[in-house]
């Protein structure tokens, strides 16, 4: 009677055992592709501003002295601080998951900000989640674009 009872023990133990073994793995495979699908949408909004932003500067630029346009960029929670290296690279600087992460968008022409140190030029109040307005518009007799909070 005993041997009965210690079977129908160790065979639900198996049941249990066999089901964890596959819950277990099955949750976390979900939540590391969701952590990864995370990560790519918010690769992708950072993509979109950025290149948005490049392309306004060109047409400022080249619409010459006094033109400005203003954007709306919905700006993503993740978005730690954003920069101008060297008057030519438009830095986004992002938390994630994996770490954070530096995108890079490359402009044709000069790009400024009005907060400027050396070859950093900071873009800190654009860097606030949600709906923000960004002007740029061209300064200096048109030799360079400026980029500011509207």
């Amino acid at each position: 009677m005993n041997a009965n009872k210690s079977q129908s023990a160790f065979e639900y133990l198996m049941i249990i055992a066999i089901t964890l073994g596959i819950i277990v793995p099955t949750t976390y495979l979900f939540f590391s592709y969701a952590s990864e699908s995370n990560v790519q949408i918010l690769d992708s909004q950072i993509n979109q501003i950025g290149r948005n932003v490049i392309e306004t500067v060109k047409v400022v630029y080249f619409s010459g002295e006094g033109s400005k346009i203003t954007l709306d960029a919905s700006m993503p929670k993740n978005v730690k601080d954003i920069y101008i290296i060297s008057n030519r690279e438009l830095v986004f600087k992002m938390e994630s998951a994996i770490g954070d992460i530096e995108m890079v968008f490359f402009s044709p022409v000069k790009i400024v900000s009005n907060e400027c140190s050396g070859d950093i030029c900071k873009l800190t109040d654009l860097a606030v989640s949600g709906l923000n307005k960004v002007k740029i518009e061209s300064v200096n007799k048109g030799a360079q674009v400026l980029i500011s909070k509207a």
